[in-house]
């Protein structure tokens, strides 16, 4: 088997945490916006006399776009684990680049009918598949690279609320500038079409990444690495199943905080547009608080007490969602809640997930759990929730409970073995 390429060398230093973070920021904005301006995709693409009914369409669509990042996770895992990390995070980030473009270029369901929605699922596909990748990648390309690895993965993680807030504060840039007309008329394209240039810069970083010397060493260690998709799946099951609840628990409570709350709460009239996105600015910016300040707990206490931390702070948010939605003071206060408490579980969610499987296996281990725990739990979050709305807004924050106490009760349980470097 052909050995992966080693591309130019990269020294560990400003250079390879930005052109990492940078991808990674990249890849969440894409995400992110499809949410973020989910009122006026709803509008466009998922007509309904309902405001709620739109959102909840619009939240499917948003899980349809979730059921391809598994199938991208074993995809780019596999080629991570295979042919080097530097080629997965490259790829990653051009589908996702192109696929969030062409989003904002689709025609309306006036213009277009079902041709509009099939058009719009299958870019969310592609999406899907682009991300499922990317963030397992970038996370055990940073992690191979650095000493101080539980610290460092505060600038993985910092993609996510850094994604979120450009994707917030573009959106609410566009509505002051243009008026909340002219955005929900045709405005809002102009966020999806600014991908293609942000992607672009994203590339010009990552096109001179070198290979991790870990992974090469692990490579030369052994005369034939094992399939890492059956090595995830039939030999470290247990680790895989702990990361799984540990990234869908952790989802489903991000989910709740900007997505959920600020879009039901918009479509009952409780926040006015540039309300939602404002708070949704106030979610990103505590949630990079806490991915900040979690990553220099995480490097002195562990991974397991900063997870702990917020987890509990997790549960709280989540029971009180009744009274998040009657009242907008109450409402920011879960927002902001919500943001500081999964910034804080975050940084160590990914140096956990990291540490829990070797090298020749991590891609796809790290990338699986991550990406099935977001894909079955996190992602069908708001719209089960949403749904259950009507039967008791307590009972929606009941089941968020739940996921988050299960997530938390398997991280204080799982005691891995350790774990051979090439995991042969």
């Amino acid at each position: 088997m052909a050995q992966p390429k080693v591309g130019p060398s990269l020294k560990v230093g400003p250079g390879l945490v930005a052109g990492v973070m940078s991808g990674t920021l990249l890849e969440w904005y894409d995400a992110f916006l499809f949410v973020v301006a989910a009122t006026y995709v709803g509008a466009a693409f998922f007509p309904s006399k309902n405001p709620l009914a739109e959102l909840a369409s619009v939240f499917l669509a948003f899980f349809l776009g979730y059921l391809a990042r598994p199938i991208g996770a074993l995809l780019f895992g596999y080629i991570g684990d295979r042919y080097g990390r530097r080629q997965a995070m490259f790829w990653t980030l051009t589908l996702a680049g192109l696929a969030t473009a062409l989003i904002g270029a689709v025609p309306s369901y006036s213009a277009w009918g079902s041709a509009a929605i099939i058009t719009v699922v299958a870019l969310r596909l592609l999406q899907g598949l682009a991300l499922g990748g990317e963030w397992g990648s970038a996370v055990n390309y940073l992690f191979e690279n650095v000493k101080r690895r539980r610290l460092f993965m505060l600038f993985v993680q910092s993609g996510v609320p850094l994604g979120l807030l450009l994707a917030a504060a573009v959106m609410l840039g566009l509505t002051v500038a243009l008026g909340n007309g002219a955005v929900a008329a045709w405005g809002w394209r102009i966020a999806f079409l600014l991908s293609l240039i942000i992607a672009i810069i994203g590339i010009l970083f990552r096109i001179r990444f070198g290979e991790t010397i870990e992974y090469l060493e692990a490579r030369r260690a052994v005369a034939k690495p094992e399939n890492p998709i059956g090595g995830v799946f039939l030999r470290h099951w247990a680790p895989l199943l702990v990361g799984i609840f540990l990234a869908g628990a952790a989802g489903a409570v991000f989910y709740y905080g900007n997505t959920f709350l600020p879009n039901v709460a918009s479509a009952i009239n409780l926040v006015s547009a540039a309300e939602k996105f404002t708070i949704i600015i106030l979610f990103a910016v505590l949630d990079l608080v806490g991915v900040i300040i979690s990553g220099f707990f995480a490097e002195r206490l562990g991974n397991v007490v900063p997870i702990a931390v917020g987890f509990v702070m997790f549960i709280i948010a989540a029971l009180l969602v009744e009274q998040g939605l009657s009242n907008a003071a109450v409402l920011t206060a879960l927002v902001a809640l919500t943001g500081l408490a999964h910034g804080i579980v975050y940084t160590p969610e990914a140096a956990y997930l990291a540490e829990i499987f070797p090298t020749l296996v991590r891609n796809t281990g790290v990338s699986s759990a991550y990406q099935i725990g977001n894909t079955v739990l996190a992602s069908t979050a708001p719209y089960i929730m949403t749904v259950i709305l009507p039967y008791g807004r307590i009972w929606a924050g009941v089941y968020l409970a739940a996921l988050a106490l299960i997530g938390l009760l398997g991280v204080v349980a799982y005691r891995p073995r350790g774990l051979s470097t090439a995991g042969t």
